[in-house]
């Protein structure tokens, strides 16, 4: 049986390349292992020829079998766009197979490769198994 979990849409801090906290999912019950991961971003604009490009992190202080971190590609990526025109990335799963304990939390953070001149704002998505 399979269990998905969506955080928050928030704002992206991403005129800097600094990690920033998209939400804390809490493990739900009856699963074993996190077996998908995915990242939307949307924005109210961009400008021409800006890449998106990110890493996603997650972390767990109260997961024994992590060893910490597990960082992703973000695969949403877009370029060459129009000025000033809306953005919406379709979500893309990325397929993992990494032990999780219910009821445990997991930070999810998210690092823009370049400095952008907007702020986008992501959700990520974490697929269970």
């Amino acid at each position: 049986m399979f269990k998905s979990m969506v955080t928050a849409l928030t704002a992206q801090n991403a005129t800097e390349t600094t990690k920033t906290l998209v939400d804390t999912i809490t493990v739900p019950q009856g699963v074993k292992a996190l077996v998908g991961i995915a990242s939307q971003i949307t924005s109210a604009g961009t400008t021409d020829k800006e890449s998106l490009a990110h890493i996603i992190e997650l972390e767990s202080d109260d997961m024994s079998p992590w060893g910490g971190t597990q960082q992703f590609l973000g695969i949403g990526v877009a370029t060459g766009l129009a000025a000033a025109s809306n953005l919406f990335l379709p979500v893309q799963i990325q397929p993992c197979l990494i032990p999780v304990t219910a009821g445990s939390h997991i930070k999810v953070s998210t690092t823009f490769n370049t400095a952008l001149t907007i702020n986008p704002s992501m959700r990520c998505q974490l697929i269970f198994e």
